[in-house]
């Protein structure tokens, strides 16, 4: 989602002739309250059905607008994994003008890719090849389908609408996938795609962390005879805009995962790590049961002595236990929010 200058909660602030760019500590504040606004229908609202965990990060745009990224992961039994439901969330297609003429008008204002490509050679998403990097225009397709590893190919009927963006007639083949009650909720560009193939989360996961755009650059004194020293020359710095030095004036964060990771560590019998102080005595710790109390001996021992535990694997026992750090043991767990996860163990390292 990415914010919208023309929000009347900022133009409503702005003086006659001002703009929008001139108020950067208008422009964070507002997002922040669209954020927790989005937030509240996707985790609590559930718009998509009830979520296991989720993360968001805040980015800022070349010319200093911000947005988020949201990752949602819902409960197996919620996952959308069935192509009749795509079309239930996600559309791609320019609606009917005299059926929904607000959505309508949404949709054309901030939806619509391009023109680029043969219309708009120029566009700064053309590549090298002459070829846009988001793949756009589409192809058209009567019905949702998925393909290998990559996005979903959403329902994209050649019914013949076209609407005029910057000169250009534009069809279904450049609408950028939306969730229609959201759009028309926040009244900006606000992107929805499902995940349905590995290719496709690992990229998500990676964009989403990828951290700010950076640039390396060097200075070079306009003198030909001049000795380069290259490593001593070198600058590694990003630009910071208006509205995200105000973000950090403010103290909002810019980015926020909903559940806390518990890594579980594995172990052979009697192969634990053992934590001891330098003056500690040797013989005492190992004699003390404390250090020989792990997560992993500790989950066998609490199914040995509650058998209503041994329905849960060692990497669900987080959700339903925490692990009391101080005195080594599982304890029931009064509120849900965490996750295990098995530190890797590679057959390499032996028995």
């Amino acid at each position: 989602m990415t914010c919208n200058p023309y929000w009347p909660k900022i133009k409503a602030k702005l003086h006659e002739i001002e703009e929008a760019q001139n108020r950067p500590n208008l422009i964070a504040r507002v997002f922040r309250a669209k954020i927790m606004e989005l937030k509240n229908e996707l985790v609590k609202k559930q718009l998509f059905g009830p979520i296991t965990a989720y993360t968001y990060v805040i980015e800022y745009q070349k010319y200093g607008l911000p947005h988020v990224h949201f990752l949602l992961v819902l409960k197996s039994h919620a996952k959308i994994i069935h192509l009749e439901e795509y079309d239930t969330y996600i559309s791609a297609e320019v609606p009917n003008k005299d059926d929904n003429p607000h959505l309508y008008k949404v949709v054309v204002k901030h939806m619509m890719r391009g023109p680029c490509g043969a219309l708009k050679p120029t566009n700064p998403c053309m590549t090298k090849k002459g070829e846009c990097k988001n793949k756009y225009p589409q192809e058209f397709s009567e019905v949702t389908m998925c393909s290998e590893n990559s996005y979903p190919i959403y329902r994209r009927r050649n019914d013949g609408k076209c609407v005029n963006v910057q000169g250009s007639l534009l069809d279904n083949k450049w609408v950028v996938p939306y969730n229609p009650y959201l759009l028309i909720k926040f009244n900006c560009h606000i992107n929805v795609e499902i995940c349905s193939t590995i290719k496709a989360e690992k990229y998500f996961y990676k964009y989403v962390y990828r951290g700010h755009d950076r640039v390396s650059f060097h200075f070079i004194a306009n003198d030909n005879g001049s000795i380069i020293d290259e490593i001593s020359a070198y600058q590694s710095a990003r630009w910071i805009s208006p509205p995200e030095a105000a973000w950090h004036i403010y103290k909002f964060t810019f980015n926020n995962i909903s559940s806390t990771v518990l890594a579980l560590h594995l172990h052979l019998s009697n192969m634990q790590l053992v934590n001891f102080k330098e003056k500690d005595n040797l013989p005492s710790v190992l004699q003390f049961g404390r250090a020989s109390r792990t997560m992993l001996t500790e989950y066998f021992a609490t199914n040995k002595a509650n058998t209503s535990t041994r329905q849960w694997l060692y990497s669900e026992f987080p959700e339903h236990y925490v692990w009391n750090v101080q005195d080594r043991y599982w304890k029931p767990r009064q509120r849900s929010g965490t996750i295990g996860r098995i530190v890797l163990a590679n057959p390499s390292e032996g028995k």
